[in-house]
């Protein structure tokens, strides 16, 4: 029988490392930005209100850590994959080799089949059902003590069918800040400095030169301010952009911040709140010289309301690296969109993601058998 857990006493760490300690060295406790988090005033404030925020957050993660884990300190045996392709898996195999562990990789039909016995399960997204009547059925996963999702996002799992309360669910958030922080910054500047125009003036063999502008002074709104949305906001901010932002766990008021944006940046998760909630209203709220930016989940902007804009010159621009399906069909009519920048889900991707995200999911595991909860442990009840 497994035994009782043991009290944590260590703080719950954000994205891999600790956010909030990180901040506070690099800001002296202070945001070098501004906050929404008040439904209809963006003022000048420093972290208190979304450390507080944060820490409740992690608070509570961690006591539901303990209060539905009953795991005793021990070893797993082997740890089960379901995903891709060979390249992975031998890059996945090596690294777990490294540290002493073995990785089996299912098929379809010995997920199904095993699923009873799986203690530890890493998965690329989640599966369905083998029948392809629709959601797996998490209800036969026994043994199941962590579901490990190798990718920040975790929607395409809920609402989880039958998973039991006391399996814990981590994702590998944060693996790549740098990476969607300097995507962020590209599409920015980009547009700001009308590379994207040139660009077509280039394959028209056009020379015709016009003032571009500077991002100094600007205000660039932060829809979702996690580590990736903070990582943003700092370089912004040392540019000299005014950084307005709300947490996707706190109340905001949307509108208001989408209507003083300059730059609109959309990295919050996608949920069934979320789902939607930048549509034809919002859009039309937003200045005419104002760029959208989606870099977190397709599905949260409505790409036909953006694309209507777009025709009607009712915005300026915008980019988006995530669908709402992908990849995104040849025959969809988001590809002529005009004053579009399309990126194929690309802001995160790195050339060692493999390696990153293994190791996050290792240190998962080998956390949870010191008696500690993964450091990107998710809350099912917010679905991130």
């Amino acid at each position: 029988m497994l035994g009782e857990m043991p009290r944590i006493a260590n703080r719950y760490a954000i994205d891999g490392h600790d956010a909030i300690a990180d901040l506070d060295a690099r800001s002296g406790g202070r945001a070098p930005f501004e906050h929404a988090l008040d439904a209809h005033a963006v003022t000048p404030s420093n972290l208190d209100a979304e450390e507080s925020t944060t820490r409740k957050g992690a608070k509570l993660l961690q006591v539901g850590f303990l209060v539905h884990s009953s795991f005793m300190i021990r070893r797993f045996g082997t740890i089960h994959a379901w995903l891709g392709g060979g390249r992975e898996r031998a890059e996945m195999t090596a690294l777990a080799a490294e540290a002493g562990r073995e990785i089996l990789f299912l098929t379809d039909r010995e997920l199904d089949e095993r699923i009873g016995d799986i203690e530890v399960l890493l998965c690329g997204v989640a599966p369905r059902a083998i029948d392809g009547s629709g959601a797996f059925d998490w209800s036969r996963a026994k043994s199941l003590v962590l579901l490990q999702m190798l990718g920040s996002g975790t929607d395409s799992l809920w609402p989880a069918t039958g998973l039991p309360s006391r399996v814990l669910v981590a994702n590998t958030r944060g693996v790549h800040v740098p990476e969607m922080r300097d995507h962020g910054l590209a599409l920015i500047l980009g547009f700001e400095r009308d590379l994207f125009r040139f660009g077509e003036q280039q394959r028209s063999h056009e020379w015709a030169t016009r003032p571009t502008g500077t991002i100094h002074g600007k205000t660039l709104a932060i829809i979702g301010l996690g580590v990736v949305g903070h990582a943003i906001a700092e370089a912004a901010s040392a540019l000299g952009m005014r950084v307005i932002s709300a947490h996707a766990s706190a109340p905001y008021d949307l509108a208001a911040m989408l209507a003083q944006a300059d730059y609109a940046v959309v990295l919050v998760p996608l949920t069934p709140k979320t789902r939607g909630m930048i549509g034809p209203r919002e859009l039309a709220g937003m200045k005419k010289s104002a760029v959208l930016i989606v870099m977190s989940r397709g599905g949260i902007v409505d790409e036909s309301a953006l694309g209507a804009a777009l025709r009607a010159n009712a915005l300026r621009g915008a980019a988006l690296d995530v669908f709402d399906e992908e990849p995104l069909p040849k025959t969809s009519p988001v590809w002529d969109t005009p004053r579009l920048v399309i990126t194929p889900h690309v802001a995160g991707l790195t050339h060692d993601y493999i390696r990153r995200v293994t190791r996050v999911a290792l240190d998962n595991v080998a956390r949870i058998e010191r008696g500690e909860p993964p450091t990107t442990l998710i809350s099912a009840a917010r679905g991130y």
